[in-house]
């Protein structure tokens, strides 16, 4: 994941990012990584197969600086494309999360200078997502006024993949088929000719390796796609999400993404933040996860390592793999849950001094 800049008192001290159950504080040319475990992250020491296996460095590539200000992306913007979408209907997927919040409000900002008609289309994954996100996207729809469809992929289907494959792990994430499929069938129910996507290159690397070519070049509308933020570094999305009063209070406990609650690809630090997130019939998920435990899991753990380390993120032999790797941290040296919190959303609640 990219990393976040951490903020005190206004002032940047540092960058912190998350990768797999690793967290990453970096402090001028000196970073520190931690292996999470319940509270705190252990000082990390080895260079494991696990380890190996998820570390993704950091993105440090940078885009060419086009716009000083949000009006001057708009005009941009304006003058190449507002013949094009002029009369269009485009539909915005919402997820809630900052980048998908910040290409909504640009959509706003542009809309007030073309006119096109503008839905925003968010897909709730019932017993996966946390209940609170359909509230907040409402809230985004309603300030931004802009007309919301909502919409779940089909509760049998998820009911089936669940028993048949359990949750979404790494590598097998079904999730993303399911929601995507409801997104095509809303795209078509209210035939929307243009579908606005919210993803940035600097956000990973494989996204920059994709969307560099577009951001450096000022592509916002390719084929019937339009990003406004795919050149945006994330200080800049926070900056205006925070002007709008539109920050996904997940943010603002620490948390670095908005997403399900049991999604594979978070960290035990996020999983830990996350606990008390309310999602719908939380029994089926600890039966299914009771389940996969005994059908899979076994012979690599006991079951209460299986559930305080969610192995089921991983395939087995991974989640062995993950299991080794406590031995390989200093656990005189620790980052403590408090801290972690402070460090990531100092973003949204400084201002850059």
């Amino acid at each position: 994941m990219e990393r976040y800049p951490v903020f005190n008192s206004g002032q940047l001290v540092g960058y912190v990012r998350t990768f797999s159950d690793f967290v990453e504080y970096t402090n001028g040319d000196v970073a520190k990584i931690f292996l999470w475990s319940n509270d705190s992250g252990s000082l990390y020491t080895g260079n494991g197969p696990f380890y190996n296996a998820v570390y993704e460095p950091p993105t440090n590539e940078s885009l060419a600086k086009r716009f000083e200000n949000v009006d001057e992306r708009i005009n941009y913007i304006l003058a190449k494309y507002g013949k094009k979408i002029e009369g269009k209907h485009i539909m915005a997927d919402l997820s809630g999360g900052k980048d998908s919040t910040a290409n909504l409000i640009l959509l706003t900002k542009l809309r007030e200078k073309v006119s096109f008609k503008l839905t925003a289309v968010y897909i709730h994954m019932p017993l996966l997502e946390p209940t609170e996100n359909y509230s907040f996207v409402e809230k985004i729809a309603s300030k931004l006024d802009v007309p919301l469809e909502t919409a779940t992929p089909d509760k049998n289907k998820l009911l089936y993949y669940l028993a048949t494959q359990g949750l979404p792990k790494r590598g097998d994430r079904w999730c993303t088929y399911l929601k995507t499929r409801s997104l095509r069938e809303v795209k078509k129910k209210i035939k929307a000719e243009i579908e606005a996507k919210a993803e940035r290159a600097l956000e990973a690397g494989k996204r920059y390796e994709r969307l560099s070519s577009l951001a450096n070049k000022g592509i916002y509308l390719n084929g019937g796609v339009i990003n406004l933020v795919h050149d945006l570094t994330i200080t800049e999305i926070a900056e205006l999400l925070k002007k709008e009063g539109l920050v996904h209070p997940h943010y603002l406990q620490g948390l670095p993404r908005v997403s399900c609650r049991f999604c594979p690809y978070r960290g035990l630090y996020e999983l830990k933040l996350s606990e008390k997130h309310e999602v719908q019939d939380e029994g089926t998920i600890d039966s299914i996860l009771a389940r996969t435990y005994r059908e899979y899991y076994s012979q690599v753990s006991t079951l209460e390592e299986f559930l305080t380390y969610h192995l089921w993120r991983f395939t087995p032999s991974v989640a062995k793999l993950r299991l080794q790797e406590e031995k390989e941290t200093l656990h005189s040296e620790k980052l403590a849950l408090d801290q972690a919190r402070e460090m990531f959303s100092s973003l949204w609640v400084s201002s850059r001094g």
